[in-house]
């Protein structure tokens, strides 16, 4: 974003709308796309820094952590962060040079923390049979799924 013109406008909000293309390498989940990433933005100037609050809208394209499933999942996350004018001695902080704010590592690090660590089709999946592989959503099946408890064999020790 080139702030040139507004840096001077300290209080005035600046609205900023975009779709970008962040590469899938960002996703934790396997063979998931991350596509129609679209930033809705304010940007509000506050001498010397900028304040940075607004939408990050998304979908993920992927398959269910459990019964592999395909699923597309439309995300909005909110985004609110400022934006340090030139250096700042936190590295967690975000810095914009000159006149140039590039909020692309935010947004990419705001992506990847605010996304669950599974990507399931529904919170009831049912995933898939262990033994047979059949889509226990879609159909029932007759294996016998149940486990000897490794640890019965304690309940016999004596002290």
């Amino acid at each position: 974003m080139d702030l040139t013109s507004n840096l001077c406008n300290v209080g005035k909000n600046i609205a900023f709308r975009r779709d970008v293309q962040l590469d899938d390498g960002l996703l934790s989940y396997p063979n998931a796309k991350l596509k129609n990433v679209i930033l809705d933005f304010d940007l509000t100037f506050v001498k010397p820094n900028v304040s940075v609050v607004g939408t990050i809208t998304c979908v993920v394209d992927g398959y269910c952590d459990r019964c592999l499933a395909s699923i597309t999942r439309s995300i909005e996350l909110p985004f609110n962060q400022i934006f340090y004018k030139d250096s700042t001695d936190d590295e967690e902080c975000y810095v914009y040079c000159d006149s140039k704010l590039d909020a692309t590592k935010a947004v990419r690090d705001e992506i990847v923390l605010s996304l669950p660590s599974s990507f399931i089709c529904k919170d009831d999946c049912k995933g898939l049979c262990p033994k047979c592989g059949i889509n226990l959503n879609e159909q029932r099946c007759d294996c016998d799924t149940t486990r000897k408890n490794a640890f019965s064999v304690l309940k016999d020790l004596k002290f």
